[in-house]
Parts: structure tokens; C-alpha cells; sequence
């Protein structure tokens, strides 16, 4: 009884483990967290904040990125902790990219799997020099680190600070001052002036 008793003990724990190592490993599968748009796969690892925008082409972005070789997971592209800055669907980076980072919010990090046509072959981009052969996937990991929309108010007061600068703005100011105060002697002479009567 004893020894039947430890069997079935025994085989109910080899159970129990082995559903919990299948358990795990559908947990840890990314295969089904991969989504397609047309011919690029991805897979979101962190969403990020998502309260704000999300972007959309014409917005201004500021991502990190690393690019790897898909055959040999060789990094050929990447450029570290300085965010790179352009505007979404400018042509700045690979086709693939811009597809690939529609719809992220700030603080989001997507992988990319993107196949030639998007990438190093794409006909529509000219490159002096292809870090990766004829025919290559290349995966890229890209974070959303900041992002602007035009018109927006911030977009606004960022272009002001950066495009006319601190002197710029002081100048502003002053001429807002001047014009503001041309504005209060008009009207206290205006006040001053006697109100002619109706005959």
C-alpha cells in the first residue's frame, strides 16, 4: 500500500510539474504576440503611456533603435542612448520603420521583423552603402521616447524656444510690452479728451 501510495504521489507531482513547464513555456511564446501589417510582423514589448497620442504620420519622434541581421543576429544599425529625431513618413528612415511605428504611444518598445522590399531593398530609397546583404529580414527594437504633434500647443512653444531662442523670445516680449503700452496712452489721452455735445 505504502509503496503504491508513493508511486501514485510521485507520478501526480511529475504531472502537476510538467503541466506547469507547459504552462510556462505558452506564457513565455511570443509567437502569439506577433501581429502583421501587410508584409511586416511585429510584437509590442512594453505599450508605454498611452493617455496622450499615439503616433500617426507627420508627427515628430524621438526613438532609440538597434537593428540586427535576422540569419545571424549581427548588429549593424543603432544609435545608443542619444535619441535619433525626424518626422514619421519623411523618408528619414527605412520604410519598414515608419510602418512598424504607426500607432505607438511614448515609452512603447516594438520589435520589428521587416522584410527586404521594406528594408535594404527597398526601389523607392537609394543607398550608398547596405550595411546587410541582398535579401535580408532585419530586425529592429525600437523605443518611442518622446513625440510631438504639429500644431499642438507644445509643438508650438517647442518650435518658438528652439527655432527663435531665448533672445528671440525676450525680444518678443518686449515689443508685446511696447505695443501694450502704446495701447494704454491712447486710451488715457482718449479719456481725457472733452465729449463733444449733440446740437
Amino acid at each position: 500500500m505504502r509503496s503504491g501510495s508513493f508511486a501514485l504521489a510521485t507520478l501526480s507531482c511529475v504531472a502537476l510539474l510538467a503541466c506547469a513547464t507547459i504552462s510556462h513555456a505558452q506564457e513565455e511564446d511570443p509567437s502569439d504576440k506577433w501581429e502583421q501589417r501587410g508584409d511586416l510582423v511585429f510584437q509590442t514589448m512594453d505599450s508605454g503611456n498611452c493617455d496622450d497620442y499615439q503616433v500617426v504620420e507627420g508627427d515628430e519622434v524621438w526613438i532609440t533603435h538597434a537593428g540586427h541581421t535576422v540569419e545571424d543576429q549581427v548588429q549593424f544599425d543603432g544609435n545608443g542612448v542619444e535619441p535619433l529625431k525626424f518626422t514619421l513618413g519623411g523618408g528619414t528612415v527605412l520604410r519598414g520603420m515608419e510602418v512598424g511605428m504607426e500607432g505607438m504611444c511614448v515609452g512603447e518598445t516594438r520589435v520589428l521583423l521587416i522584410p527586404p522590399h521594406l528594408a535594404f531593398d527597398d526601389p523607392t530609397k537609394r543607398f550608398s552603402r547596405k550595411p546587410v546583404k541582398a535579401g535580408s529580414t532585419v530586425r529592429y527594437q525600437i523605443t518611442l521616447v518622446d513625440m510631438i504633434r504639429p500644431g499642438s500647443l507644445r509643438y508650438w512653444r517647442t518650435k518658438l524656444w528652439t527655432e527663435v531662442g531665448i533672445p528671440g523670445v525676450v525680444a518678443g516680449l518686449v515689443l508685446v510690452w511696447a505695443l501694450y503700452a502704446v495701447y494704454q496712452s491712447y486710451r488715457k489721452t482718449a479719456a481725457k479728451r472733452p465729449k463733444r455735445k449733440n446740437l
